[in-house]
Protein backbone atom coordinates (compact mmCIF):
# COMPACT_ATOMS: atom_id res chain seq x y z
CA UNK A 1 0.00 0.00 0.00
CA UNK A 2 1.31 3.41 -0.94
CA UNK A 3 0.39 6.81 0.37
CA UNK A 4 0.83 10.39 -0.75
CA UNK A 5 1.63 13.57 1.09
CA UNK A 6 -0.90 14.65 3.66
CA UNK A 7 -2.31 11.17 4.25
CA UNK A 8 0.08 9.88 6.90
CA UNK A 9 -2.36 10.60 9.73
CA UNK A 10 -4.56 7.73 8.54
CA UNK A 11 -1.86 5.19 7.72
CA UNK A 12 -0.15 2.63 9.91
CA UNK A 13 3.05 0.63 9.52
CA UNK A 14 3.69 -2.99 10.42
CA UNK A 15 6.35 -3.74 13.02
CA UNK A 16 8.59 -6.77 13.36
CA UNK A 17 6.11 -8.32 15.81
CA UNK A 18 3.29 -8.16 13.26
CA UNK A 19 1.48 -5.37 15.05
CA UNK A 20 0.82 -2.02 13.44
CA UNK A 21 1.77 1.41 14.70
CA UNK A 22 0.10 4.74 14.02
CA UNK A 23 0.73 8.32 15.05
CA UNK A 24 -1.70 10.45 17.07
CA UNK A 25 -1.27 13.99 15.63
CA UNK A 26 -1.26 16.86 18.10
CA UNK A 27 -2.91 19.50 15.89
CA UNK A 28 -6.47 18.33 16.68
CA UNK A 29 -6.28 18.87 20.42
CA UNK A 30 -5.39 16.98 23.56
CA UNK A 31 -7.90 14.20 22.91
CA UNK A 32 -7.89 12.67 19.47
CA UNK A 33 -10.96 12.70 17.24
CA UNK A 34 -12.44 9.20 17.04
CA UNK A 35 -12.39 9.22 13.25
CA UNK A 36 -8.59 9.00 13.34
CA UNK A 37 -8.73 5.68 15.15
CA UNK A 38 -11.49 4.37 12.89
CA UNK A 39 -9.51 5.29 9.79
CA UNK A 40 -6.26 3.81 11.06
CA UNK A 41 -8.07 0.63 12.15
CA UNK A 42 -9.55 0.24 8.67
CA UNK A 43 -6.11 0.74 7.13
CA UNK A 44 -4.61 -1.91 9.43
CA UNK A 45 -7.43 -4.35 8.70
CA UNK A 46 -6.88 -3.97 4.97
CA UNK A 47 -3.12 -4.54 5.16
CA UNK A 48 -3.74 -8.19 4.30
CA UNK A 49 -7.17 -7.82 2.73
CA UNK A 50 -8.37 -11.00 1.02
CA UNK A 51 -7.76 -10.90 -2.73
CA UNK A 52 -10.95 -10.05 -4.61
CA UNK A 53 -12.82 -8.96 -1.49
CA UNK A 54 -13.48 -5.51 -0.08
CA UNK A 55 -14.56 -4.21 3.33
CA UNK A 56 -18.35 -4.03 3.51
CA UNK A 57 -19.00 -3.38 7.21
CA UNK A 58 -17.37 -2.46 10.49
CA UNK A 59 -18.55 -2.32 14.09
CA UNK A 60 -16.40 -0.61 16.69
CA UNK A 61 -16.44 0.40 20.35
CA UNK A 62 -14.56 3.36 21.80
CA UNK A 63 -13.15 2.15 25.13
CA UNK A 64 -10.96 5.00 26.37
CA UNK A 65 -9.93 8.47 25.22
CA UNK A 66 -7.00 8.58 22.79
CA UNK A 67 -4.47 11.29 23.55
CA UNK A 68 -2.51 13.28 21.00
CA UNK A 69 1.24 12.96 20.67
CA UNK A 70 1.36 9.32 21.78
CA UNK A 71 1.72 6.33 19.49
CA UNK A 72 -1.21 3.95 18.94
CA UNK A 73 -0.65 0.25 18.30
CA UNK A 74 -3.04 -2.02 16.40
CA UNK A 75 -3.27 -5.80 16.50
CA UNK A 76 -5.14 -7.62 13.72
CA UNK A 77 -6.74 -11.01 14.34
CA UNK A 78 -8.50 -13.19 11.78
CA UNK A 79 -11.82 -14.27 13.30
CA UNK A 80 -13.14 -16.06 10.21
CA UNK A 81 -11.59 -16.82 6.84
CA UNK A 82 -14.48 -18.25 4.84
CA UNK A 83 -15.11 -18.73 1.17
CA UNK A 84 -17.52 -15.78 0.95
CA UNK A 85 -16.79 -13.69 4.04
CA UNK A 86 -13.64 -12.90 6.00
CA UNK A 87 -13.95 -11.31 9.45
CA UNK A 88 -11.11 -9.50 11.18
CA UNK A 89 -10.80 -7.94 14.62
CA UNK A 90 -8.63 -4.90 15.26
CA UNK A 91 -7.63 -4.02 18.82
CA UNK A 92 -6.08 -0.58 19.31
CA UNK A 93 -4.09 0.38 22.39
CA UNK A 94 -2.20 3.33 23.78
CA UNK A 95 0.25 3.23 26.70
CA UNK A 96 -0.63 -0.44 27.17
CA UNK A 97 -4.37 0.16 27.64
CA UNK A 98 -7.09 -0.77 25.11
CA UNK A 99 -8.72 2.28 23.50
CA UNK A 100 -10.76 0.90 20.58
CA UNK A 101 -11.87 -2.48 19.31
CA UNK A 102 -13.42 -3.17 15.92
CA UNK A 103 -14.62 -6.11 13.89
CA UNK A 104 -14.91 -5.76 10.14
CA UNK A 105 -16.01 -8.03 7.35
CA UNK A 106 -14.78 -8.47 3.78
CA UNK A 107 -16.63 -9.97 0.83
CA UNK A 108 -16.87 -9.78 -2.95
CA UNK A 109 -19.71 -7.90 -4.63
CA UNK A 110 -22.09 -10.07 -6.62
CA UNK A 111 -22.95 -8.83 -10.10
CA UNK A 112 -25.94 -9.56 -12.31
CA UNK A 113 -23.59 -11.38 -14.68
CA UNK A 114 -22.92 -13.96 -11.98
CA UNK A 115 -26.52 -14.40 -10.86
CA UNK A 116 -29.68 -12.25 -10.88
CA UNK A 117 -29.51 -9.52 -8.25
CA UNK A 118 -32.31 -7.25 -7.16
CA UNK A 119 -31.17 -3.71 -6.41
CA UNK A 120 -33.23 -1.18 -4.49
CA UNK A 121 -32.11 2.11 -3.05
CA UNK A 122 -34.10 4.64 -1.04
CA UNK A 123 -33.66 8.11 -2.57
CA UNK A 124 -32.48 11.09 -0.49
CA UNK A 125 -35.09 12.62 1.81
CA UNK A 126 -34.76 16.08 0.32
CA UNK A 127 -34.17 17.47 -3.19
CA UNK A 128 -30.86 19.06 -4.18
CA UNK A 129 -32.47 22.51 -4.28
CA UNK A 130 -32.14 23.14 -0.53
CA UNK A 131 -28.36 22.76 -0.42
CA UNK A 132 -25.42 24.00 -2.50
CA UNK A 133 -23.51 21.56 -4.67
CA UNK A 134 -19.87 21.68 -5.77
CA UNK A 135 -19.54 24.31 -8.47
CA UNK A 136 -22.59 26.32 -7.34
CA UNK A 137 -22.39 29.95 -6.31
CA UNK A 138 -21.83 30.13 -2.58
CA UNK A 139 -20.04 26.79 -2.43
CA UNK A 140 -17.02 27.75 -0.33
CA UNK A 141 -15.24 24.73 1.17
CA UNK A 142 -12.54 24.95 3.84
CA UNK A 143 -9.30 22.99 3.89
CA UNK A 144 -8.40 21.64 7.32
CA UNK A 145 -5.07 20.48 8.77
CA UNK A 146 -6.18 16.86 8.36
CA UNK A 147 -5.92 16.80 4.53
CA UNK A 148 -9.72 16.98 4.41
CA UNK A 149 -11.72 19.65 2.61
CA UNK A 150 -15.22 20.28 3.96
CA UNK A 151 -18.18 22.49 3.11
CA UNK A 152 -20.56 22.70 6.06
CA UNK A 153 -24.20 22.94 4.93
CA UNK A 154 -25.94 22.83 8.30
CA UNK A 155 -29.22 21.25 9.38
CA UNK A 156 -32.31 21.17 7.22
CA UNK A 157 -35.12 23.66 7.76
CA UNK A 158 -37.13 22.70 10.87
CA UNK A 159 -40.63 21.33 10.33
CA UNK A 160 -43.66 22.89 12.01
CA UNK A 161 -43.18 20.64 15.04
CA UNK A 162 -39.53 21.66 15.37
CA UNK A 163 -38.02 18.37 14.16
CA UNK A 164 -35.56 18.22 11.28
CA UNK A 165 -34.98 15.70 8.52
CA UNK A 166 -31.25 16.37 8.88
CA UNK A 167 -29.41 17.64 11.95
CA UNK A 168 -26.01 17.97 10.24
CA UNK A 169 -24.99 18.07 6.58
CA UNK A 170 -21.68 18.63 4.85
CA UNK A 171 -19.67 17.97 1.70
CA UNK A 172 -16.39 16.11 2.26
CA UNK A 173 -13.38 14.94 0.31
CA UNK A 174 -9.65 14.47 0.63
CA UNK A 175 -7.81 17.71 -0.13
CA UNK A 176 -5.44 16.15 -2.64
CA UNK A 177 -5.74 13.48 -5.29
CA UNK A 178 -5.17 10.08 -3.69
CA UNK A 179 -3.34 7.14 -5.23
CA UNK A 180 -5.29 4.10 -6.37
CA UNK A 181 -5.00 2.52 -2.93
CA UNK A 182 -8.21 0.81 -1.78
CA UNK A 183 -7.04 0.80 1.84
CA UNK A 184 -6.41 4.54 1.87
CA UNK A 185 -9.76 5.39 0.30
CA UNK A 186 -11.58 3.09 2.75
CA UNK A 187 -9.66 4.64 5.66
CA UNK A 188 -10.74 8.13 4.56
CA UNK A 189 -14.36 7.00 4.25
CA UNK A 190 -14.21 5.56 7.76
CA UNK A 191 -12.73 8.83 8.99
CA UNK A 192 -15.48 10.86 7.30
CA UNK A 193 -18.24 8.85 8.96
CA UNK A 194 -17.31 10.20 12.40
CA UNK A 195 -17.50 13.84 11.26
CA UNK A 196 -21.04 14.24 12.56
CA UNK A 197 -20.62 17.70 14.10
CA UNK A 198 -23.29 18.43 16.68
CA UNK A 199 -25.87 16.41 14.73
CA UNK A 200 -26.29 13.90 17.54
CA UNK A 201 -28.00 16.39 19.86
CA UNK A 202 -30.71 18.30 17.96
CA UNK A 203 -31.74 20.41 21.00
CA UNK A 204 -28.24 21.85 21.25
CA UNK A 205 -27.04 22.27 17.67
CA UNK A 206 -25.51 25.61 18.64
CA UNK A 207 -23.80 24.91 21.99
CA UNK A 208 -22.80 27.71 24.35
CA UNK A 209 -19.47 29.27 23.46
CA UNK A 210 -16.61 27.38 25.03
CA UNK A 211 -18.52 24.14 25.56
CA UNK A 212 -16.99 22.57 22.43
CA UNK A 213 -17.65 19.11 21.03
CA UNK A 214 -16.85 17.65 24.47
CA UNK A 215 -20.57 17.50 25.14
CA UNK A 216 -20.71 14.29 23.10
CA UNK A 217 -18.54 11.22 23.58
CA UNK A 218 -18.73 8.42 20.99
CA UNK A 219 -19.55 5.02 22.46
CA UNK A 220 -19.87 2.77 19.43
CA UNK A 221 -19.80 3.17 15.68
CA UNK A 222 -21.00 1.07 12.75
CA UNK A 223 -20.50 1.57 9.02
CA UNK A 224 -21.78 -0.33 6.00
CA UNK A 225 -19.82 0.28 2.78
CA UNK A 226 -22.37 -0.27 0.02
CA UNK A 227 -20.20 0.43 -3.01
CA UNK A 228 -16.60 1.47 -3.71
CA UNK A 229 -15.99 5.22 -3.83
CA UNK A 230 -13.05 7.54 -4.20
CA UNK A 231 -12.45 9.66 -1.12
CA UNK A 232 -10.85 12.43 -3.20
CA UNK A 233 -14.16 13.18 -4.93
CA UNK A 234 -16.99 15.06 -3.26
CA UNK A 235 -19.27 13.07 -0.96
CA UNK A 236 -22.35 14.43 0.80
CA UNK A 237 -22.74 13.46 4.46
CA UNK A 238 -26.28 13.66 5.81
CA UNK A 239 -26.82 13.05 9.55
CA UNK A 240 -30.12 12.56 11.37
CA UNK A 241 -30.45 12.24 15.15
CA UNK A 242 -32.88 9.45 16.00
CA UNK A 243 -33.20 9.73 19.78
CA UNK A 244 -31.73 11.41 22.87
CA UNK A 245 -32.74 9.61 26.04
CA UNK A 246 -31.17 8.03 29.11
CA UNK A 247 -28.13 10.25 28.77
CA UNK A 248 -27.31 8.76 25.36
CA UNK A 249 -28.07 9.60 21.76
CA UNK A 250 -28.22 7.60 18.54
CA UNK A 251 -27.78 9.03 15.06
CA UNK A 252 -27.71 7.65 11.58
CA UNK A 253 -25.97 9.04 8.54
CA UNK A 254 -25.50 8.50 4.82
CA UNK A 255 -22.62 9.26 2.48
CA UNK A 256 -23.65 9.87 -1.14
CA UNK A 257 -21.57 10.63 -4.21
CA UNK A 258 -22.21 13.38 -6.77
CA UNK A 259 -24.59 11.05 -8.61
CA UNK A 260 -26.58 10.77 -5.35
CA UNK A 261 -25.75 7.08 -5.08
CA UNK A 262 -25.53 5.72 -1.54
CA UNK A 263 -21.89 4.95 -0.77
CA UNK A 264 -22.05 4.19 2.97
CA UNK A 265 -24.50 4.12 5.89
CA UNK A 266 -23.54 5.01 9.45
CA UNK A 267 -24.99 4.47 12.93
CA UNK A 268 -23.47 5.81 16.12
CA UNK A 269 -24.33 5.96 19.82
CA UNK A 270 -22.99 8.78 21.98
CA UNK A 271 -22.83 9.72 25.64
CA UNK A 272 -24.44 13.14 26.08
CA UNK A 273 -22.90 15.51 28.61
CA UNK A 274 -24.60 18.80 29.58
CA UNK A 275 -22.48 21.89 28.77
CA UNK A 276 -22.11 22.64 32.49
CA UNK A 277 -21.46 19.01 33.38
Amino acid sequence: MTTGAGTAFLTVTRGADGRFGGDAPDWFGERLFGGFVIGQSVYAAMADAPVGKRIHSLHGYFLRPVFAGKAIDYEATTVKDGRSFTVRRIDAGQDGAPVFTMTCSFTADVTAAERPVYEYELPPDEPDGDRPRPGDDGFDPEHGPDACTQMWVGPSTPREDGTMASTHRSWLKASTELPDDDALHAAFLGYFTDMTGYGGRPLLLEPPEGSGIEGMVSLDHAVWFHRPARADQWLFFDVHALVNTGGRGVLRGTLRDLQRRLVASVAQEMLLIPPDG
